[in-house]
């Protein structure tokens, strides 16, 4: 077999062929990861509303629950069964991976149309990123991209430069390896660099860190509406204060897989879990943080759009961990009041006369023991138990 010896001439030029391969290894990574597309197996009329039952030709690349384009109107979406069933994992989905459920028409101002069978349907937003709704969701992505683009550059020129000492200095028949003890000088730069870019990275954040997570809106704060989250094996369950606006009272209303705010409010989530450690989710909005045993972790986030969006756990907590989901539900202000004030009454006639609040409900047990055991929150100077 001929050995390829390569010249001081031809160098340069292997040297260009070696980072044209990488550049086009990336590029054929990025192309795997767009963001895939399908369309509508039949049409869809603009009197479809929502419950209304739809396929797709390919659902399978299609999220079980959150928002997708149909041409350009943008509706909310949940997987279900034939019989309308909601569909998260296991053999159900493997069964029922193209029919899905409308929730909302024309969410976010689009509007409503008639799409004929083929219309293109995709998931909307980047291709890291799915539709951000946070008010510094820009920047988290911004800062994403920025470090996406240092360690691009830096895999681009050593990966290049890695294969061009492959082929530069092949062996040849009567020369020896020549072993090199260190280059001082290329150490100190190799290491002083990327500690400047860190540096320069932490110091370029903090600013988002601190209004992300510091500076927590405080639960009285008018424009500032709190949930309460209790995370276990392998649910989430919220409690928002019933219409007297205040927790542990006969008129809480809980809830499983599914937390109600109102639109136009930044939303305080206090957090606690009674098992392992868990991690609330919220993509659309940029939110993510560790739910430690022990601790109540306050986060939060705004609320600029009314819709559906996924709350996943991003903490392997167990075998069941892939089915933690669930489901953010924005209401505009005035279905929002309507619905919590329906809620509300319903849970004060149930808790007439229990010895505790939620005491008939399926999560009572779990808001028992949050308020019997209280745990210290302290932001902000803020020294308050929840």
């Amino acid at each position: 077999m001929a050995q390829i010896n390569a010249t001081p001439t031809s160098r340069p030029v292997l040297l260009v062929l070696a980072l044209a391969l990488v550049v086009l290894l990336c590029y054929g990574m990025r192309v795997a990861f767009e963001k895939p597309g399908t369309a509508l197996k039949a049409e869809m009329l603009a009197s479809a509303g929502a419950g209304t039952s739809f396929t797709l030709e390919d659902g399978a690349r299609i999220p079980g629950t959150g928002n997708i384009l149909v041409e350009d109107e943008l509706v909310a979406v949940q997987r279900v069964t034939a019989e309308g069933s909601p569909v998260n994992s296991g053999i159900l989905l493997l069964n029922n991976q193209h029919t899905f459920k409308v929730v909302e028409r024309g969410a976010a101002g689009t509007k409503v149309t008639n799409h004929a069978a083929g219309a293109s349907v995709k998931e909307p937003g980047t291709l890291f990123f799915p539709e951000n709704f946070a008010s510094f969701g820009d920047e988290v992505d911004e800062l994403f991209y920025l470090i996406l683009w240092i360690t691009g550059i830096a895999f681009i020129l050593t990966e290049g430069f890695f294969l061009f000492c492959v082929f530069s200095f092949w062996a040849k028949p009567g020369m020896r390896a020549h072993h090199l003890h260190g280059h001082h000088t290329l150490e100190l730069v190799w290491t002083l660099v990327p500690a400047i870019i860190l540096v320069a990275l932490a110091l370029l954040q903090a600013g988002m860190w601190k209004s992300m997570k510091m500076e927590i809106p405080l639960a009285d704060s008018p424009d500032v509406f709190e949930v309460q989250v209790a995370a276990q094996q392998f649910q989430w369950n919220f409690r928002v204060a019933g219409s007297d606006g205040k927790f542990a009272t006969p008129d809480d209303v809980p809830s499983v897989g599914e937390l109600h705010v109102p639109v136009g409010k930044k939303v305080r989530v206090v957090q606690r879990s009674i098992d392992v450690i868990h991690c609330f989710f919220l993509p659309n909005y940029r939110v993510k943080q560790d739910v430690v045993p022990g601790l109540a972790v306050p986060v939060w986030f705004d609320t600029s759009r009314a819709g559906r969006f996924p709350i996943m756990c991003a903490e392997l907590c167990g075998l069941g961990h892939t089915k933690m989901g669930g489901t953010l539900v924005v209401h505009e202000t005035a279905d929002f009041k309507t619905w919590l004030e329906k809620e509300s009454t319903l849970w004060t006639s149930e808790n007439d006369g229990q010895d505790r609040p939620d005491w008939s409900g399926a999560s009572s047990k779990i808001w028992w023991w949050w308020d019997q055991h209280d745990v210290g929150v302290h932001y902000q100077g803020e020294k308050t138990n929840r």
